[in-house]
C-alpha cells in the first residue's frame, strides 16, 4: 500500500513539474520565437509541421540572419534538414494562389471568376424546383488547379534524378515573398535549387492571358568541388478524388475526367487512366510513367475539359523527355531535360505557367501577335481536343460567338446557328421532300410489284429501281440532309464538351447551363416527340417492321442517349426538328396548291 502511495506521488510530483516548466519556462519562450519570426515575416500566415513545437527549429534555421530589401523581407537560406513548412498565400485578381515550402510549388490555385467552377449539374428534384418555384442552389466551389499528391509533391515542383537526387518533395527556405513574386531556395547534397515565381496582373485587353500567366526561373548550381550530372524535371501533377470523376459513356453524358498530355515535335500525347497504378516517382529513384515521349520538349499539362494547367519552357523547345502518368488518384505530366554542370557552374532554365480557363482567344494569344518578337509559342490552343471535327468545331465556335455578340445569349446564339445551317441545306432538304413526296405516289406500285413477285426478292429489287428511274425519284436523296447534319451534330457536341466560351453559360430558365444535361429532362423529351413527329411525316416506304423502328424505337433510343448530354446539343436538334417539321408543312401545303395547277395544264 505503501509503495502505491509513493507511485501516485512520484506521478503527481513529475506532471506538476513538467506543468510549472510548460507554462514558466517553455511557454514564454515558445511565444517570444513566434513573435520574431511573425516579425520577421512582415505579418504573413506561417503553416508549420507540428504547430508550436517545430518553433524552436524554425527559429535555429533562421539564424543564418535577415536582410530588408525595399520593404520585402529576403531570408538567407537556412539548410534543408532544419526547414519548416510553410506556406505562402498570395491573391491575384484572377487566382488564389498558395505555395508550399515543402516542393516550393502550388498546393493551392483557386480560380476566382464567376463561370470559374467545377461542373455541378442539379438532379431531376432540383431541376423541377429551380422549374417551378424558382428554388435557388449553392453555387459549385470554384475550380482549384492545384491539389498537392501527398508523398509526390505539389504542382509546378522541380526534381532532380541522377546520383545526387533530389525529390519534388525537398523543403525549401522563402528566400523574398512580395507583390508578383516569390522566391524559394535550397540545398541538397551537391545542388543548390533557387525557384523564383512572378506575375503580372495588369492584362492589356480580355484577350490577354496575363492574368493566368506565371513565369517560373529555375536556377540550379553545382555547390561542389566536382562535376556532376542529373536530369531535371519539371513536373504539372494533381491530386485527383476518384469519386468525384467521372469517365465519358454513351448513357453517362460526357463526363469531367481531367487528361494529362504533352506537345513533343508538334504531336500531342494525350493520356487519361487506364487503371490502378503508383505515382511518378519512387523513392528519388527512377521514375514509374505510363508512357514516354523523347524530342524538343514544348509543353506538359494538365486537361480538366474546360481548364488547363500547361508548363513550357520560354527560350524555345528544348531536347528531352517527357514523362505522362494517369492514375485514378493523380494526373502527373513531366519534362526532363540533361544536367551536367563542373564545380560551382549554374545554370538557369526560364518555364511560362498558364493556369486558368482553355478559352480559344486566350491560348492563342500566348506567344502571339500582340507579344514581342521571338516569343515561344507553345501553342497551348492544341490542348482543345476537337478530334476528328476540329474544322467545323472552329467555325461553329466563330459562328456563335458572332451571334453572342448581336444577341447576349448563347442559348439564341445556338438557335440562329441552327437557322443558318437550315437555310443553308435548304436546298437539299427541299429537292429530298420533294423526292419523298414523290416516292410516295409509287407507294401502290410498289405494292404491285411485291405482290407479283413475293418470293423473288431480286425481281422486286429490279423492277422497283425501274420504277424509281421512270419517275425520276432518288431513293437516297431524303437521307443527304441528314447525313450532312450528322458531322454538324458530333462536331457541336465536341465544341460543347470542350470549349470554355458556352461552360456554364445559361439559356432561359431552367437551362442553367448548356454544356450540362437538362436537369428536368423537358428538352430530351421534347427532342423525341418532334423526332416521332418527323418521322411520321415522311413518306414510309418499308414495311410495317422497319417502319415502326424508324418511327418510334429509333426515336426513343436516341432521346434516352440524350438525357445526359448537354442542353444545348439537345436544344439544337430540337430546334431543327421543329424547323423540319414546318418546312415539310409547308412543302405539302404548296404541292397541294400546285397539283390542281398541274392538271389543269395537262
Amino acid at each position: 500500500m505503501d509503495q502505491q502511495k509513493r507511485l501516485l506521488l512520484a506521478i503527481a510530483l513529475s506532471f506538476g513539474l513538467t506543468l510549472v516548466w510548460t507554462q514558466l519556462v517553455w511557454k514564454p519562450q515558445a511565444d517570444a520565437e513566434a513573435a520574431a519570426l511573425a516579425k520577421l515575416d512582415g505579418g504573413v500566415a506561417l503553416a508549420l509541421d507540428g504547430g508550436a513545437a517545430a518553433a524552436p527549429v524554425m527559429a535555429a534555421a533562421f539564424d543564418a540572419g535577415v536582410l530588408e530589401d525595399g520593404g520585402v523581407a529576403i531570408v538567407q537560406a537556412p539548410t534543408p534538414t532544419a526547414l519548416p513548412v510553410r506556406e505562402v498565400k498570395l491573391d491575384r485578381a484572377t487566382t488564389r494562389m498558395t505555395f508550399s515550402s515543402e516542393g516550393a510549388g502550388l498546393v493551392s490555385a483557386e480560380l476566382t471568376g464567376e463561370r470559374e467552377r467545377e461542373e455541378k449539374s442539379l438532379t431531376l428534384v432540383e431541376g423541377w424546383r429551380q422549374l417551378l418555384f424558382g428554388a435557388k442552389f449553392p453555387p459549385a466551389p470554384q475550380m482549384n488547379l492545384a491539389h498537392p499528391v501527398p508523398g509526390v509533391g505539389p504542382n509546378v515542383a522541380v526534381s532532380i534524378l541522377g546520383g545526387a537526387p533530389v525529390p519534388a518533395t525537398t523543403r525549401y527556405a522563402v528566400v523574398e515573398e512580395g507583390p508578383g513574386k516569390v522566391v524559394f531556395s535550397t540545398t541538397a547534397g551537391p545542388w543548390e535549387v533557387t525557384k523564383t515565381f512572378t506575375w503580372t496582373d495588369a492584362p492589356r485587353s480580355e484577350t490577354d492571358p496575363a492574368g493566368y500567366l506565371s513565369n517560373l526561373t529555375v536556377v540550379v548550381k553545382n555547390v561542389s568541388g566536382a562535376p556532376q550530372t542529373g536530369e531535371l524535371g519539371v513536373h504539372a501533377l494533381r491530386a485527383i478524388k476518384p469519386d468525384e470523376e467521372e469517365a465519358p459513356s454513351m448513357f453517362g453524358g460526357i463526363g469531367n475526367q481531367a487528361s494529362v498530355l504533352c506537345r513533343v515535335a508538334d504531336d500531342v500525347t494525350r493520356k487519361v487512366p487506364p487503371g490502378e497504378g503508383g505515382g511518378l516517382f519512387s523513392c528519388g529513384g527512377a521514375p514509374q510513367y505510363d508512357e514516354e515521349k523523347v524530342g524538343p520538349l514544348e509543353f506538359v499539362g494538365i486537361d480538366q475539359q474546360y481548364f488547363l494547367t500547361a508548363i513550357w519552357p520560354k527560350d524555345g523547345a528544348m531536347d528531352g523527355r517527357c514523362l505522362l502518368t494517369a492514375r485514378p488518384a493523380q494526373r502527373e505530366a513531366s519534362m526532363w531535360m540533361r544536367l551536367t554542370l563542373q564545380g560551382g557552374e549554374s545554370v538557369t532554365k526560364n518555364f511560362g505557367v498558364f493556369l486558368g480557363p482553355k478559352e480559344l482567344n486566350l491560348l492563342l494569344a500566348i506567344g502571339g501577335a500582340d507579344h514581342p518578337a521571338g516569343v515561344f509559342d507553345p501553342q497551348l490552343e492544341k490542348s482543345v481536343d476537337f478530334g476528328l471535327w476540329a474544322v467545323i468545331c472552329k467555325v461553329l465556335i466563330y459562328l456563335m460567338r458572332f451571334f453572342h455578340g448581336v444577341i447576349g445569349n448563347w442559348g439564341l446564339a445556338i438557335i440562329l446557328l441552327t437557322v443558318l445551317v437550315k437555310l443553308l441545306l435548304l436546298p437539299l432538304t427541299h429537292k429530298a421532300m420533294v423526292s419523298a413526296e414523290s416516292m410516295k405516289k409509287l407507294q401502290p406500285k410498289m405494292e404491285e410489284i411485291k405482290k407479283k413477285y413475293p418470293d423473288d426478292r431480286e425481281k422486286q429489287n429490279v423492277e422497283t429501281m425501274k420504277l424509281y428511274s421512270e419517275g425520276k425519284v432518288n431513293p437516297l436523296g431524303g437521307c443527304l440532309p441528314l447525313l450532312l447534319q450528322l458531322p454538324i451534330w458530333a462536331a457541336l457536341f465536341t465544341t460543347l464538351r470542350t470549349s470554355y466560351e458556352l461552360y456554364g453559360e445559361p439559356f432561359y430558365g431552367v437551362w442553367s447551363n448548356l454544356t450540362s444535361k437538362d436537369p428536368t429532362y423537358l428538352m430530351p423529351l421534347a427532342l423525341g416527340v418532334t423526332m416521332i413527329i418527323t418521322q411520321r411525316l415522311q413518306p414510309q416506304m418499308m414495311d410495317k417492321s422497319q417502319a415502326f423502328l424508324m418511327t418510334w424505337i429509333m426515336p426513343v433510343f436516341f432521346t434516352a442517349i440524350m438525357m445526359n448530354y448537354p442542353a444545348g446539343l439537345a436544344l439544337y436538334i430540337f430546334t431543327n426538328n421543329l424547323l423540319s417539321i414546318a418546312q415539310q408543312y409547308a412543302l405539302r401545303k404548296w404541292l397541294a396548291r400546285k397539283a390542281p395547277e398541274a392538271g389543269a395544264k395537262a
